[in-house]
């Protein structure tokens, strides 16, 4: 059996043949608001979000004053920048609207909500923002189920109005859209982090309460951790796993994570966390454990200090 791909693996960067750099410049830093990490004269530059060495490289060394590709032809048809918020995609509408660059489309798919235009070199461009895990819709066999609707693009641009306002009506303070996560936000998030995993814990203790009682005793650790990973009995508990990695990975030293990350990070928290006796999948069984088990009242309170000290 072929080795699964490493789950990190991600795209780096997208590298574009422009014709003009300094309107191509003009476009990604101008008006995306990307900073130029490193300019080659007129021929290569180099542009990230949040101080990464490059998330988009453009350069004219075949290019300069060229053409874009005759419709018919192979080659890129979009790429894609993911934002951390629905307020952070909607505030990326509210600067093309500023700048007057037209849109193609706009688009629900269920598992995101994408913006569709061209780039000044006729470069299709998705400007897209995840829905969390555990909100993608699913057929009744759990396989993924995308779509295309519309988007209801005023809502989106409500969203980023609305966190641009503080809760008392003020403009809220200015943070700048790629700020570094400072080492404060990140003690803050480990500290999160460390309860969520203790939540987790508990919930999978109920949960092989549960197992045991309807299908019988679970012989060892390492046979309760393969029926997580794999049991459907154990899936619903996914969605707080991958949350807790995702943290993991935005707390390390070493990555580019920003501000607007770690609030996206307790936004999702937040989300995740609310039980619903009427609703499906994560919220509803976590409403029954909540009921249920009293360790799960206390880990959960817990976690809500660690909520309130983000604030």
């Amino acid at each position: 059996m072929q080795k699964p791909l490493d789950s990190q693996v991600d795209i780096g960067h997208v590298h574009l043949k422009v014709a003009d750099l300094d309107r191509a410049i003009a476009f990604y830093s101008g008006v995306l608001g990307f900073e130029v990490m490193q300019r080659m004269g007129n021929s290569a530059a180099f542009l990230s979000a949040g101080g990464y060495h490059h998330h988009i490289g453009l350069n004219t060394w075949e290019s300069q004053g060229g053409s874009p590709p005759a419709p018919g032809t192979t080659g890129l048809y979009h790429f894609a920048i993911r934002y951390p918020s629905r307020a952070a995609l909607g505030d990326a509408l509210l600067r093309l609207d500023d700048a007057g660059v037209r849109l193609d489309g706009a688009s629900d798919h269920g598992v995101s909500e994408a913006l569709y235009l061209r780039d000044p070199d006729q470069n299709g461009l998705e400007l897209y923002f995840d829905r969390p895990r555990d909100e993608w819709p699913r057929n009744a066999d759990g396989s993924l189920r995308m779509f295309t609707a519309r988007l209801d693009v005023e809502a989106l641009r409500a969203a980023a109005s609305a966190a641009a306002t503080s809760a008392n009506g003020a403009p809220a303070a200015p943070v700048p859209a790629y700020a570094l996560m400072t080492e404060p936000e990140r003690t803050r998030l480990r500290a999160l982090r460390g309860r969520l995993l203790h939540l987790h814990k508990v919930l999978i203790d109920d949960a092989r309460a549960a197992y045991e009682m309807d299908r019988g005793r679970v012989g060892s650790n390492a046979s309760l951790l393969q029926l997580v990973i794999n049991d459907p009995w154990f899936a619903w508990l996914h969605a707080l796993s991958e949350l807790i990695v995702r943290i993991d990975q935005a707390v390390e030293q070493d990555t580019p994570a920003t501000s607007a990350d770690a609030q996206a990070l307790v936004e999702q928290v937040e989300r995740l966390l609310t039980a619903s006796e009427t609703g499906d999948g994560f919220a509803r069984r976590y409403f029954e454990a909540l009921q249920r088990q009293p360790a799960v009242v206390l880990a959960h309170a817990d976690v809500r200090r660690a909520l309130k000290d983000q604030r």
